[in-house]
């Protein structure tokens, strides 16, 4: 449990937050309160008996800080830095190393799956560690898909990568079962224990780990990550280089809190703020012969007034995933609504009224419709594109609602949109929080 009660923090160029922040241990991708066991890849080695090693490149112009803190316990830590001076030279780098570890206990059962990563700028996702204990007594699933990348949703070009299975990330297959811990250069499964909780059954304790180094995962704007959970013990560390600070989207909990199988329910290490907008999403609706996308096709909105009795959903970054709100509680990788359509309403107000750009990335098909107009048919994409369509605002509040359909498709399954909506003069309008009259 040592490596649970120490903290590792790095600051570059006197920044007031934190570029790296995580339990000594899960840094360097030891989990569930482990020692050590083996971890070979191009950025963390793990030796038996605690030999940790990390080869990160962390540029910095000024200045460099580390710390580790630890709690009322005694602790003895040797470290060894290696860095190098360049006086003769400006240095160009703009991107510097950031990393944070997340826990949550339990997760929720068909859930908004578990909360990885959300930062904002330019930079690059280099890879990630994830540590699940499996204590789900009812459905028995370590996962419940895998991970789910949101790129840039209020960029020029949004992006939405889905995996199709917890193990399949992990390079592995058929859920992990029965899988001997090794560990490769860019994915793998270093630790795999099964234990025994009460009765008599395998009961899965794991870390996966994940590395782009082939396939770089590059953002403009702003990345958003989360890896589909049961209700079970759950764990992250992701890495990622970006330019500035990054913007705090987890808090570090107390002491007893870092411990393996201490309580954290959801929510509480978070300080998301990254929200961009309330939207109100109707109930999941047949597509069966695609009835409910002709069905908006027919007609105009019939009142210019958000649908009370529909959830309330805060976009990130200007996604909407519908299999955060509403998955189906049936067993099985990639589950999903099918075929199935599904609405979102939101209200944009502007001063005067406003010439706009609407931009909307999707798959499948989708309609739009802008106040009382005639809806828009956006087409059907086959895969995760975006389409941009002038539109009209009048002084105050304009309601927006978007249909999309949802097939297995392409990204197994995928229910998500992004949504920028711009004036001509450039400025990026977001939906309003509330009804103007609630």
């Amino acid at each position: 449990m040592a490596n649970r009660k120490m903290i590792l923090r790095i600051f570059f160029d006197d920044a007031k937050n934190p570029h790296v922040e995580a339990p000594i241990g899960d840094f360097f991708g030891v989990m569930h309160g482990e020692d050590a066991y083996d971890i070979n890849t191009p950025f963390i080695s793990v030796k038996q008996y605690s030999g940790y090693n990390c080869y990160f490149e962390m540029p910095f112009a000024r200045n460099a800080r580390i710390e580790l803190e630890t709690g009322e316990e005694a602790s003895t830590c040797y470290i060894q830095i290696d860095w190098h001076r360049y006086p003769d030279q400006q240095m160009q780098e703009t991107r510097r190393f950031c990393a944070r570890w997340r826990k949550e206990n339990p997760t929720k059962r068909y859930g908004s799956d578990f909360l990885m990563l959300d930062a904002m700028g330019q930079g690059q996702l280099i890879g990630f560690f994830y540590g699940l204990r499996l204590i789900d007594n009812v459905d028995r699933w370590s996962h419940a898909g895998a991970d789910n990348i949101y790129i840039d949703g209020q960029g020029d070009y949004p992006a939405y990568i889905r995996g199709i299975g917890g193990e399949d990330t992990f390079g592995t297959s058929y859920g992990g079962a029965h899988h001997p811990p090794e560990t490769h250069l860019d994915a793998g499964i270093p630790y795999y224990e099964h234990e025994d909780i009460g009765e008599a059954r395998r009961v899965q304790r794991l870390v996966g780990y994940r590395f782009f180094t082939k396939d770089a995962i590059p953002f403009r704007e702003s990345i958003h990550m989360r890896f589909a959970s049961m209700q079970n013990n759950i764990c992250s560390m992701v890495y990622w280089y970006q330019n500035g600070e990054p913007v705090e989207f987890v808090k570090m909990p107390g002491w007893e809190a870092l411990l393996p199988d201490t309580p954290l329910p959801g929510g509480q290490m978070d300080v998301l703020a990254h929200e961009t907008g309330a939207w109100r999403l109707s109930k999941v609706l047949s597509n069966q012969g695609n009835a409910a996308i002709a069905e908006s096709l027919k007609t105009p909105l019939d009142n210019l007034t958000l649908s009370d009795d529909w959830e309330v959903y805060p976009a990130v970054h200007g996604f909407v995933d519908y299999n955060l709100s509403d998955r189906p509680h049936v067993y099985g990788v990639g589950v999903h609504h099918q075929p199935a359509a599904r609405k979102a309403q939101a209200l944009f107000s502007v001063d005067e009224d406003t010439e706009a750009y609407l931009q909307v990335a999707f798959d499948d098909h989708a309609v739009v419709h802008v106040n009382q107009d005639q809806p828009i048919d956006l087409g059907n994409h086959t895969s995760f594109r975006s389409c941009e369509i002038p539109i009209k605002l009048v002084a105050g509040e304009n309601l927006i609602q978007l249909t999309l359909s949802n097939t297995t498709g392409t990204n197994n399954g995928g229910w998500a949109f992004a949504f920028k909506l711009k004036s001509n003069s450039g400025m990026i309008l977001h939906p309003s929080a509330v009804h103007s009259d609630e």
